[in-house]
């Protein structure tokens, strides 16, 4: 065989093999790399998602601009307008509480708050943790406190949205609120419990019943007299104990 025919195959050959342990090489330090902890002193992100074995979110860190619209019933929802925060989701894959945040100025009035929330199974919050303010005309309205909420067994926020969307679609604008009215009434949360700030400058313990009717309240009101209420089915004042 001639020499110089014998050196290209020469090389060639020790190229392929150099060639073919580099290729393995990167393609082995790619899949170990995803197993690795990497170390970081500060990131800088518009938004974070963190995902579970099965590629579905299990938190979302962004801002106001990019946040998850929602996840529900193996389904993400339309994109919509939400606050910057974290939102959560189960091992399902379904939105199940967050914390958001947000500052809205506009015409003199500014609204400003934060709310955490746990969401009830397949639907809305029922425990949240609130600071709600409101300013305007040289006034201030302010609620601050921990809300206890309820929905009846078995509800589906896609199920009560999905009838929603008909009921909107009414144009009997009379008929259309009766029948929001009716449907929020059967699978529409209620609270049950609220303990905190009220706008109306009340401070105390809240109580009402399945129906979302006021049943008892322990507070102290605006002008700092100590109250305390029971209320009868008909949501008519049964006792009433007031120390001034």
């Amino acid at each position: 065989m001639d020499k110089k025919i014998e050196r290209k195959i020469n090389f060639l050959m020790t190229y392929a093999f150099v060639s073919t342990l580099f290729i393995a090489f990167l393609a082995f330090s790619s899949f170990n790399n995803g197993e690795k902890t990497k170390n970081f002193n500060e990131i800088i992100a518009k938004k974070i998602t963190i995902i579970g074995e099965d590629n579905l979110p299990r938190m979302v860190l962004s801002n106001e601009n990019r946040q998850h619209p929602g996840r529900m019933n193996g389904k993400e929802w339309a994109k919509r307008e939400r606050p910057a925060g974290i939102i959560f989701f189960n091992n399902q894959g379904d939105e199940c509480g967050g914390l958001i945040y947000q500052t809205k100025e506009k015409d003199g009035k500014i609204t400003s708050g934060m709310s955490f929330t746990m969401d009830n199974y397949k639907d809305d919050q029922v425990v949240q943790i609130l600071n709600d303010e409101y300013y305007a005309n040289g006034k201030s309205f302010i609620e601050r406190g921990i809300s206890i909420n309820q929905f009846p067994d078995g509800t589906n926020i896609d199920d009560r949205n999905k009838k929603i969307e008909e009921i909107n679609k009414i144009t009997d604008e009379k008929e259309r609120k009766i029948k929001l009215r009716d449907l929020l009434k059967k699978e529409g949360s209620v609270n049950r419990l609220f303990i905190g700030k009220t706008k109306g400058n009340s401070s105390g313990l809240f109580l009402s019943g399945p129906d979302g009717q006021p049943r008892m309240m322990i507070y102290v009101d605006e002008k700092g007299n100590p109250k305390i209420q029971t209320f009868t089915n008909k949501g008519e004042i049964k006792d009433f104990i007031e120390n001034k």
